[in-house]
């Protein structure tokens, strides 16, 4: 073999490990269809694995992610209804990230999206590109992973998720102008794909991005990598007091609500011994129980009273 093809050879090589190995999601998918009566059940079992099959297979970024560091989500569909190749559906999205040097993933992400309608025949991939609608569903899916890579770098860099931000409300526009489904536009209602996308690009909520960063990165894995608690907890203390800023401004915003749907577990199980470190969580109890008024009553007894 000449120098030249020996050369390209390795190029290529490269080239495809480096491909193999930029996939960012290792997502579990389930399709549930309790409620439909359909002949063929088949094609449940067959969009289920479309859909694991194009979002563990796609390499959303450039970002080059080691096996050990794809994230981990899930993506949960109940299908109320099904007539011809239309599939009327809701999605349960879930992300959570590790924590440093622990065994423990702390939520980010919980959603339920109940404007999930699609086209899709047995056996059908899944397709999406930037810049073009191709259907609903490619853009549902993929407008889920976008959000959920640029949570998880927001995560680990402050305002590390801008730009798959900016690809998940270009998802937004262009499905906005190729049809008529809906959870697209702000007039789809109040609590939809737009206005997530909307608040993690308005300047109003970089209070939240930046709280996604010391909550996590100067918090969580302080916390376990030190085992400074108390240093830990103030952290977050200050990255939760931080987000009355966007929520004087935007008061009950979709955004917040998604944020303690997926923290309100965990902020209770942080602070029950708040108490004993001595930290203060007085203030921080009226805090959350203005910015979370759906969990407000569980703040009672926050810090181990």
């Amino acid at each position: 073999m000449s120098m030249n093809r020996s050369i390209l050879f390795i190029f290529i090589l490269y080239l495809l490990a480096g491909h193999c190995n930029a996939q960012e999601l290792r997502a579990t998918v389930k399709v549930l269809s309790p409620e439909v009566q359909a002949t063929n059940k088949d094609i449940f079992q067959t969009l289920e694995t479309s859909m694991e099959n194009f979002l563990n297979g796609y390499a959303f970024t450039d970002h080059k992610y080691s096996d050990e560091e794809r994230i981990e989500c899930n993506y949960i569909m109940t299908v109320n209804s099904l007539s011809g190749n239309r599939f009327d559906a809701t999605l349960q999205v879930q992300y959570s990230r590790p924590v440093y040097n622990s065994n423990y993933n702390s939520p980010v992400l919980k959603v339920l999206d109940k404007d999930v309608v699609f086209s899709y025949q047995e056996n059908e991939p899944i397709d999406f590109q930037q810049n073009t609608y191709t259907t609903n569903l490619s853009s549902i899916l993929s407008f889920y992973a976008y959000t959920i890579i640029g949570l998880d770098r927001c995560t680990f860099k402050a305002n590390g998720g801008d730009a798959e931000f900016a690809i998940a409300q270009n998802i937004v526009t262009t499905a906005q102008s190729s049809g008529g489904a809906s959870g697209w536009k702000s007039f789809d209602g109040t609590k939809n794909r737009f206005w997530i996308t909307d608040a993690l690009m308005s300047p109003v909520f970089e209070p939240v991005k930046t709280c996604l960063y010391m909550y996590h990165r100067q918090g969580l894995d302080l916390m376990y990598l030190t085992e400074n608690h108390k240093q830990a907890l103030e952290t977050i203390t200050t990255s939760l007091k931080a987000l009355e800023v966007p929520n004087q401004k935007r008061p009950n915003s979709y955004l917040l609500n998604l944020f303690f749907d997926a923290k309100n577990t965990e902020i209770l199980s942080l602070y029950s011994e708040a108490a004993t470190l001595g930290v203060d969580t007085k203030t921080l109890q009226t805090t959350l129980e203005g910015l979370d008024r759906t969990h407000a009553s569980s703040y009672g007894d926050l810090g181990g009273k």
